[in-house]
């Protein structure tokens, strides 16, 4: 018997870490709005702070990490994610913006690459963590970047 297993990109199943419209009126708010907005931050999508590490090196930026907090140097600004605890979400902070429709296309990639990253760890995860009886028979990566994975049970 065997069954089959679809890992999508994160990327392509989840929101967006934040929406365009959501990051465009952060940055356009009067200064007022802007600072009340920045205290509260961005829900993102980022959980494991190990891979938004790795997904961050991929990227001509510098980083302060420390735990449940990373800073983020990039020629378009600064951003910082954070969060209380390793249970929640990391939230996104934006300061210093000096090219916001940059911005908005680094954050795009970024977070393609997350999803990668991520689909990449499950994919290890579920290889090394296959019963005895269990084998992958067939694996396929779709033009979606879908993965699909044929596991036979012995």
């Amino acid at each position: 018997m065997s069954f089959i297993l679809s890992l999508t990109s994160v990327a392509i199943v989840a929101a967006f870490t934040v929406s365009n419209s959501a990051l465009v009126s952060l940055l356009d708010c009067t200064d007022e709005e802007n600072e009340s907005a920045i205290e509260k931050g961005l829900d993102t999508m980022f959980v494991d702070q190990e891979l938004l590490v790795k997904t961050l090196q991929g990227f001509d930026c510098h980083m302060q990490c420390a735990e449940n907090e990373i800073r983020v140097e990039t020629s378009c600004g600064v951003l910082r994610y954070a969060r209380s605890s390793a249970a929640e979400n990391f939230k996104m902070y934006v300061d210093e913006i000096h090219d916001v429709d940059a911005l908005i296309r680094n954050i795009r990639a970024f977070e393609v690459d997350y999803g990668r990253n991520v689909q990449s760890y499950t994919y290890d995860h579920i290889r090394q963590n296959l019963a005895d009886n269990m084998t992958i028979a067939d694996m396929e990566v779709q033009d979606d970047d879908c993965l699909y994975l044929t596991i036979n049970l012995e």
